[in-house]
């Protein structure tokens, strides 16, 4: 072997020894492609060694030997990059190791043949050097196996490349592939040679076997490969540039030969200046045509002037002070500025637990991708914008190692949404949200100064998105003090309302009591003599007293619920009882006004845990509204019924329902209702009849009826169609009382201050 031959061998040895070097340092990342790789480079330079030992004869091993196992491994080398591709295409494990399986039988037959251990056919040496035997050199039956073999990895990997190439996939992977195409392509060429051409076998058919390793290798060690149609592009543009600037000039040229060999001759010199300086001048200006023509021909886009798109960009997002406004202008723009076929703009919801990414805005996208985006606040596609990093590719997110430990949830929506990129939208390292952008139309991926555009626009949405949400912050804090300013202007109307009810209610009985005292003062002996007379006044001011002790033991209750020191003395009750005993001070006005009361479901009803007084004195608020609002003639009915609820803090229950005929109660009225001293009608309307149709009081019964519930851990509600004095729709109160007493959750309150009443109870002395 010649020393030109020893050198080669060697250096393509060596260049096998090196790959193994970064291979072995990628098998930490346990990616099993690598071991394909390191498998593949193993058996690459087995063979090369084996030619290049059989080459410089430094063992006793015969040249035979070292042409078996370069073959053999030349065999195997072939069959592992078909295993490889799989691999590297993320193919299913079960149709690798089906791909296996049949790669160590052709093996096997290769081994069969080659030892003749089933004589078949002793194997053929030839007498021609090691390095100049063909793969077809050592008879028929091995030469058939090892071309099965080489064929076998080469149809496998084109048929895996050409059905992944169908597949949707960013526009960077569909990049590898390409190299890949290549890869296989040197592969094919270093096999044809190996078998054919016995003469190129270390000058052509090594090396090329070599380069296409070096490729694969730096395929699968590294995850972002330059853009191969890119640099194509870029490689003929500049030919293209050096090619016109060559005709420009070799024109020039042969013109000045021309003149020289002309009459005018004897002015070369003022002619060789006058083009000096014509192509002095026209020397940048031609270069920079050629250079956009070129860009336009081969890239299909013109050359950007940046700093006038940011600033149309930014012109325009300025004046966007609504969010959904400036995600329209955004992502309008954006389309427009890079000709991308579909985007949306997310934004960050603020105020929830981890990160909830809604969408603002989008174009070319579906309803069905554009939904929230759940992450966790140490999410690695999050992490990865707050160190700094502006983008972030699809391909990035199913490929890099950073992103493996993300939730299965959030690359589902990433994917889900089929766009290449994701530019960070971050305000001094707070993260804002995002861009996503699909594919620039036919273009094979985003250039660098694309991507540059994309961030400087990015930024500029930052700050237009920062003012926007100062502006809707400035409109909700508006609306917020407004809303105020109703509720400052609703307490001056309550204090108002509570005045002129409280002195009412408290006058007009306080009038009876001391109408009848002054009569009491002044009787007569005549009238004293007169039991019956007496009797009357005695009764009078009783009567004016009890009233008013009515409605001052209906304040403090009240009271004693808004500061949640409602006490219970709760047993067993029946809820029948406590319906019979709220009824009975409304009989006599029912007859009167001839009003139908009725009840039903009590029979089968289960007790209650519950303060049997509390619920009798809600009872006689709830039926004295119903009689107090229904027309004489009317229907009252008490309906009850067990129940389950579905709120889990309530469980089994009884439900009471008390439906009236009467007028109804408008929709807008059905929660403030049960708030203290609201009153429908005007508060100067007032009626001290506690039966009476339309008769007012106080305004307290219902928010102690109320708070009596909730004490209990049960709801009250009123539903009704609408307020209609002529065709009365009526109403329905429920009333839900759990079987056992819930322990009511304590709301928190505007004012926390303290409030002692007076009571008569709190006189009593203590045993």
């Amino acid at each position: 072997m010649t020393e030109p031959h020893i050198l080669v061998l060697s250096i393509t040895t060596i260049l096998f020894g090196l790959l193994i070097v970064p291979t072995a340092l990628r098998l930490l990342s346990k990616e099993r492609v690598v071991f394909h790789l390191l498998l593949y480079i193993i058996l690459g330079l087995i063979a090369n060694l084996s030619f290049l030992l059989a080459g410089l004869a430094l063992t006793t091993l015969t040249e035979q030997a070292y042409l078996l196992t370069a073959h053999g491994t030349l065999l195997a080398f072939s069959l592992s990059f078909g295993a490889l591709t799989l691999d590297f295409l993320k193919t299913e494990q079960r149709r690798i190791l089906q791909y296996w399986g049949s790669a160590l039988a052709i093996l096997l037959v290769w081994l069969l043949f080659a030892f003749d251990w089933l004589g078949w056919g002793q194997v053929s040496f030839p007498a021609t050097p090691i390095t100049e035997t063909p793969l077809t050199g050592l008879g028929p039956g091995p030469t058939l196996v090892a071309g099965l073999g080489w064929l076998v990895g080469l149809v496998t990997t084109l048929i895996a490349v050409a059905v992944d190439f169908k597949q949707p996939h960013p526009t960077q992977y569909l990049n590898r592939l390409r190299y890949w195409i290549i890869v296989t392509v040197l592969l094919a060429v270093s096999g044809l040679i190996l078998f054919t051409s016995p003469n190129l076998i270390v000058w052509a058919g090594l090396p090329t076997l070599t380069a296409s390793s070096l490729v694969a290798c730096y395929i699968v060690l590294s995850y972002h490969t330059p853009d191969l149609r890119l640099l194509i592009g870029r490689a003929g543009r500049y030919t293209g540039v050096m090619t016109i600037l060559f005709v420009v000039y070799a024109v020039s040229l042969f013109s000045m030969i021309l003149v020289r060999n002309s009459p005018y001759g004897q002015n070369i010199r003022l002619w060789a200046i006058a083009l000096a300086l014509i192509l002095a001048n026209l020397s940048v200006p031609l270069w920079r045509f050629s250079y956009s023509f070129l860009t336009r021909l081969l890239f299909g886009k013109q050359q950007k002037d940046e700093k006038q798109v940011i600033r149309h960009y930014s012109r325009s997002i300025s004046s966007a002070l609504d969010m959904n406004r400036l995600g329209d202008t955004i992502i309008n723009l954006m389309i427009e500025t890079l000709g991308i076929d579909h985007g949306a703009v997310f934004v960050n919801q603020r105020g929830g637990t981890g990160i909830v990414l809604r969408p603002l805005s989008s174009i070319g996208m579906s309803d069905h991708e554009l939904t929230l985006g759940h992450f966790n606040t140490d999410s690695p596609f999050i992490d990865h914008f707050r160190q700094g990093s502006k983008i972030i590719t699809q391909y990035d997110i199913d490929v890099l190692p950073e992103f493996r430990s993300m939730a299965a949830e959030e690359k589902e929506w990433l994917a889900k949404l089929k766009v290449e990129l994701f530019v960070a939208i971050i305000r001094e390292r707070e993260f804002i949200g995002f861009l996503a952008f699909g594919k620039q139309g036919e273009r094979a991926a985003y250039y660098d100064e694309d991507q540059a555009l994309m961030i400087a626009l990015a930024d500029q949405a930052a700050l237009a998105m920062d003012s926007a949400r100062l502006f809707e912050q400035l409109a909700v804090i508006n609306q917020e003090v407004g809303a105020l300013t109703n509720q400052l202007a609703g307490l001056d109307q309550g204090k108002a309302d509570f005045l002129c009810i409280a002195s009412h209610e408290l006058r007009t009985p306080l009038t009876h009591i001391h109408g009848y005292s002054r009569m009491l003062l002044d009787l007569t002996e005549e009238e004293l003599s007169d039991p019956s007379y007496v009797k009357t006044i005695i009764e009078g001011i009783a009567k004016g007293s009890e009233r008013m002790k009515g409605v001052i033991d209906l304040m403090f209750d009240v009271t004693e619920v808004d500061v949640g020191e409602m006490s219970l003395f709760t047993g067993p009750v029946d809820l029948e009882e406590v319906i019979d005993m709220a009824t009975r001070a409304y009989l006599a006005a029912l007859d009167e006004r001839r009003i139908a009361f009725g009840k039903k479901g009590f029979k089968d009803l289960p007790t209650v845990e519950a303060d049997g007084t509390r619920l009798v004195q809600a009872f006689e608020n709830l039926i004295g509204n119903a009689l107090k609002y229904t027309p004489d003639g009317g229907v009252i009915t008490i309906e009850s019924q067990f129940i389950v609820r579905e709120e889990a803090e309530i469980g089994p229950a009884v439900e009471i329902v008390v439906v009236d005929t009467g007028i109804g109660i408008d929709p807008e009225h059905h929660l403030t209702i049960f708030e203290k001293f609201f009153r429908v009608d005007d508060t100067d309307h007032h009626s001290t009849g506690k039966t009476k149709f339309k008769g007012a009081g106080p305004g307290l019964g219902l928010t102690l009826v109320k708070g009596i519930a909730e004490a209990h851990g049960g709801k009250v509600w009123v539903e009704s169609l609408r307020h209609d004095e002529v065709n009365l729709p009526g109403s329905k109160f429920f009333f839900v009382i759990p079987l056992q007493r819930n322990q009511p959750t304590e709301n928190q309150k505007q004012s926390q201050i303290e409030t002692r009443h007076w009571r008569q109870r709190d006189m009593a002395p203590k045993e």
